[in-house]
């Protein structure tokens, strides 16, 4: 499922814990990466990543060894909640592998969430996404922020 604009910004915001993953695409790293931070914030909480919910990769790991996505999907975590696992810098030669821990996920496991720089309109990363029952595509362009954008952030307290 592709989500654009506000309904994107909300998605990340308060993701579903239902599906089972999030590729956040974009030519902007900067941008890719703060709502890469919200989504696995809200899926975690403030504790998660302390709590060792939080399994991160590389994509550079996932060629090494294939098996990681799938094996910190499956992982059972010492404390309970949401884990998710998440994988940077992916990219089409990866996309195989995704979709096998997409087609193992289950209800339970990790949520997968994947970043990734500019994808081409035939990319099969992106393809997998758009096309997966149970998964969240989310492609952040060059264009300004619309009203809902501008005022979800002016509502959002500073740090």
């Amino acid at each position: 499922m592709i989500l654009k604009g506000a309904e994107a910004s909300r998605y990340c915001a308060k993701p579903d814990p239902g599906r089972a993953g999030l590729l956040i695409f974009g030519a902007d790293a900067m941008r890719v990466a703060l709502k890469r931070q919200e989504a696995i914030a809200a899926l975690i909480g403030p504790e998660g990543e302390g709590e060792m919910r939080l399994t991160r990769m590389s994509g550079g790991d996932l060629r090494k060894d294939g098996s990681l996505l799938l094996d910190a999907i499956k992982a059972v975590g010492f404390f309970p909640g949401q884990r998710v696992a998440f994988l940077e810098d992916a990219t089409d030669g990866l996309a195989d592998t995704i979709a096998t821990a997409l087609k193992e996920w289950r209800p339970g496991d990790a949520h997968i969430v994947v970043a990734a720089g500019n994808l081409t309109g035939k990319s099969a990363l992106k393809t997998l996404f758009e096309k997966h029952a149970t998964a969240i595509c989310i492609g952040l362009y060059d264009e300004p922020p619309g009203r809902e954008e501008i005022e979800a952030a002016l509502q959002t307290p500073a740090l």
